[in-house]
């Protein structure tokens, strides 16, 4: 009763509790094993028979500060050179943390990324920065980043392949 009427007195201390209670725990290509199956099997296929004029799209849901949806972009693009297709990548990335999307719009990352970050695609698709590593620009320009509730929101449609792993932790 007295964190409640509390909360009622304090708005910041909403926003911190909301902060506490959502998760922001992901990394550049956590669980290798999906990537390799995606880059093996899945984008294969996407990029088979498809043009110029249809872009492969994907959702990530509870997208965080951005890992997983730069890892999908920078995976496609790997594939995509490999397969000698041109196929456009549009890729969605929501999540309900406002604070946390806009540090993944900012796609700016500390050092520490090198643990999880092989140096071919540091080099590749990072811009060293004094604070870090800033995802390229052709990369960043293939993510759109938005606030959004999955629980109350529509969906988004015409999507060719939903990750939803961040938002499973949950």
């Amino acid at each position: 009763k007295e964190y409640e009427d509390f909360l009622q007195r304090a708005p910041a201390e909403i926003e911190a509790l909301f902060q506490d209670i959502l998760i922001s725990v992901t990394t550049f290509f956590r669980d290798p094993d999906s990537f390799d199956a995606l880059a093996k099997t899945v984008f294969p296929k996407m990029l088979a028979g498809r043009t110029r004029a249809e872009p492969v799209r994907i959702w990530t849901l509870g997208c965080s500060t951005g890992e997983e949806a730069y890892s999908l972009a920078m995976l496609f693009a790997e594939c995509a050179e490999a397969a000698g297709s041109e196929v456009p990548l549009q890729l969605f990335a929501t999540d309900l943390n406002s604070t946390c999307v806009a540090k993944a719009r900012a796609g700016v990352y500390p050092a520490s990324i090198e643990q999880h970050v092989s140096p071919e695609r540091l080099k590749r698709f990072f811009c060293k920065e004094e604070a870090g590593y800033r995802i390229s620009k052709d990369i960043r320009e293939r993510c759109i980043f938005s606030r959004h509730n999955v629980l109350a929101d529509p969906p988004f449609s015409r999507v060719d392949l939903i990750s939803c792993r961040n938002l499973l932790i949950y």
